[in-house]
């Protein structure tokens, strides 16, 4: 979540993308070098691999080749599968955010914490729009107590 992304919302809104940018970040950089490296590998041993076998020419005394490459392919692949449980990881990290600010509301009442806590509990995917009507309704709620 880049910042840069979120220019236009709220500044209350703002601070908490923040706050869950600054938790996933550690997590977001392993995502990005697991990609950038086991992506290439996966593809570069698997296509050498398929090379080797049409060509024919693989002869007993050459078995390494096509084990290097094996290895090769089941880094990249490794690598690649880690990525992918890894970018589960950054939407459990950033719903658990998430649930904790909802919880830790001093503005909201509880049965409507509840209700929005269950909202973001039932996401299959960290959808962003129920934490951001939660922030706009606690900042307009926060509004309305100081104007009293």
């Amino acid at each position: 979540m880049n910042s840069a992304q979120f220019e236009r919302l709220p500044h209350f809104i703002k601070k908490e993308m923040d706050s869950i940018s600054e938790k996933i970040r550690p997590i977001m950089k392993k995502v990005s070098t697991y990609y950038i490296f086991g992506l290439p590998l996966m593809l570069i041993g698997i296509f050498n691999i398929i090379l080797l076998f049409i060509d024919n020419h693989l002869v007993i005394d050459n078995y390494l080749i096509p084990i290097f490459y094996a290895f090769l392919a089941a880094l990249g692949l490794a690598m690649f599968n880690e990525s992918r449980q890894l970018k589960k990881e950054i939407h459990k990290v950033g719903k658990d955010y998430i649930i904790e600010r909802i919880s830790k509301s001093e503005i909201m009442e509880k049965s409507e914490k509840d209700r929005y806590i269950a909202s973001i509990k039932n996401q299959v995917k960290m959808d962003l729009q129920p934490f951001f009507r939660f922030l706009t309704e606690e900042n307009r709620r926060s509004s309305d107590h100081y104007i009293k």
